[in-house]
């Protein structure tokens, strides 16, 4: 017994390490590669090396206009990500409970998925100003993805558990908290995770084409105006972290709520 509890302490142990130690080598190996490339363009306004641009990024990390920047499109991001998941989370649940209107949906969202992101993008710029239009394009880009996998999270419970949930009469809560959401969670967690890093990088090509004030995307093609690539590539650092920790954040809040059904 002592032995088996001694085996499985160690198998932990090596899967923690290596679910730190995979990564970091996995960062080493890129920034060997972009390390060999900036010494072979020998060219720091085709790219410059890696630790001038994290030096570049901590210098950008020091300044007002990085905060005010980040804010605002992290603002932006965050309130299209949110308005794209309720929106993808009400219809879903919408068209579970009535397949017609699932069926009415589904070609609105094949078309949402199937039209050009560039289509998107400029009439958005047409209908919209520059702060707006940076919102409805993400929305729209993000929430059919959301939506596809929300309606094939709760088409994929287990229809046989339910029904003899309601034969035994089971409450309507007790099935909602115990049943659905646990069912609907992991896949739940895994798109959000997944669509709100993709939602950063379209807000910020969006605002580079919107030209919109006080945002990363602004100060990435000023940077780009003034062949400055050390800045651009701390900018794009910048965007990179910020896009881990909202993945993080959302595998954090999805821990969470495991925790409280139980």
């Amino acid at each position: 017994m002592k032995f088996c509890d001694l085996k499985e302490r160690l198998a932990s142990k090596v899967g923690i390490i290596g679910n730190i130690a995979y990564p970091v080598i996995g960062a080493g190996v890129f920034l060997l590669i972009w390390f060999v490339a900036a010494k072979a363009t020998d060219m720091e306004i085709i790219l410059p090396s890696p630790s001038r641009a994290f030096e570049e990024f901590f210098v950008l990390f020091g300044t007002k206009e990085f905060y005010v920047a980040l804010g605002g499109t992290l603002g932006r991001a965050l309130i299209s990500f949110a308005l794209a998941f309720l929106c993808a989370a009400i219809l879903a649940v919408i068209g579970y409970l009535l397949p017609s209107v699932s069926k009415i949906l589904a070609p609105v969202v094949t078309i949402l998925r199937s039209v050009p992101t560039m289509s998107i993008i400029l009439l958005s710029l047409i209908w919209l100003n520059s702060s707006e239009s940076p919102v409805l394009i993400t929305f729209l880009i993000v929430f059919p993805l959301l939506y596809s996998s929300l309606e094939r999270s709760l088409k994929n419970i287990d229809g046989y558990v339910l029904s003899m949930s309601k034969v035994f009469g089971v409450p309507l809560m007790t099935r909602i908290f115990r049943m659905y959401i646990p069912a609907v969670l992991p896949d739940t967690v895994a798109a959000a995770r997944s669509n709100i890093s993709l939602g950063l990088k379209v807000m910020i090509a969006s605002e580079v084409l919107a030209q919109t004030v006080k945002s990363m995307g602004v100060a990435m093609q000023i940077s780009r105006v003034y062949l400055d690539t050390a800045a651009l590539m701390g900018w794009t650092i910048a965007a990179v972290i910020l896009s881990y920790l909202l993945e993080g954040a959302v595998l954090c809040m999805g821990r969470l709520i495991v925790r409280w059904k139980r």
